[in-house]
């Protein structure tokens, strides 16, 4: 590794190590992973959410849990490695890992995916080979199909690309026309599907996001006053609304 990559490594750890301490001080919101059952009691398919890059998941949820805990839904939320960062197979067995706790606390195989950016993709990369466990998929800001051009050039460069291969490699495989966004869409997915966008994410255009054969919806469509970009979609009212729809949708 060379000194500019050095550095930037040895700075991501430490932003890293920063974030995580940030949360080890939050909590989940309540009601979120209740191994033991806690108070509820419905029968329906619970409910995992998968956070992006960078971002707690301890951070972004509050908003969404009461509403699915309302609608009689538990709730289990999970960080990935890197916060996310990590390549594709890393993530995808984390994940799965995750899963199997799930499975595992709740006596059920059925479960409604939840994710919002990479752990949007996450996902669609898991039902992959886990599509009779899963039966409903919600995409939240997802780069389905990459990220938009100006973030795609700048990682192409060739100093950016070997930084970010550093900090982020989950990054490189997001850029349009990677070998992995075409597997993923070779695969269907064999579930249903619901994505969420805004026009205003400036990390992904509503065409990255859509999925074929899924509900896709961008939020401007719905009301085009709504101003939530990229990291306040999932704080967003119409949001929780969609999210919570789509999950009793799903089973």
């Amino acid at each position: 590794m060379d000194g500019a990559a050095g550095v930037l490594a040895q700075a991501t750890v430490g932003i890293a190590s920063t974030v995580r301490a940030a949360a080890d001080g939050s909590r989940w919101p309540d009601g979120v992973n209740e191994w033991d059952g806690g108070s509820v009691t419905g029968s329906d398919a619970p409910v995992v959410l998968v956070p992006g890059s960078f971002v707690p998941g301890e951070f972004y949820w509050h908003r969404l849990v009461p509403g699915l805990i309302a609608d009689g839904r538990r709730v289990f939320a999970c960080n990935l490695p890197g916060l996310g960062t990590r390549e594709p197979a890393v993530l995808v067995d984390a994940l799965e890992e995750f899963l199997t706790r799930v499975r595992a606390a709740t006596g059920t195989g059925r479960v409604v995916l939840v994710g919002q950016s990479f752990g949007g993709v996450v996902i669609r990369d898991l039902v992959r080979s886990t599509r009779a466990d899963v039966v409903g998929v919600v995409l939240v800001s997802a780069q389905n199909h990459g990220f938009r051009r100006w973030w795609a050039g700048l990682f192409s460069a060739p100093l950016a690309r070997r930084l970010v291969q550093v900090v982020c490699p989950m990054a490189l495989r997001l850029l349009p026309g990677s070998g992995y966004l075409a597997e993923l869409d070779a695969t269907d997915p064999g579930v249903a599907v619901t994505t969420i966008t805004s026009r205003r994410d400036v990390f992904a255009a509503p065409e990255s996001v859509r999925v074929s054969g899924g509900n896709n919806i961008v939020l401007q469509d719905l009301d085009p006053r709504i101003r939530s970009g990229h990291m306040l979609i999932g704080f967003d009212p119409m949001t929780v609304d969609l999210i919570r729809a789509a999950v009793r949708n799903a089973g």
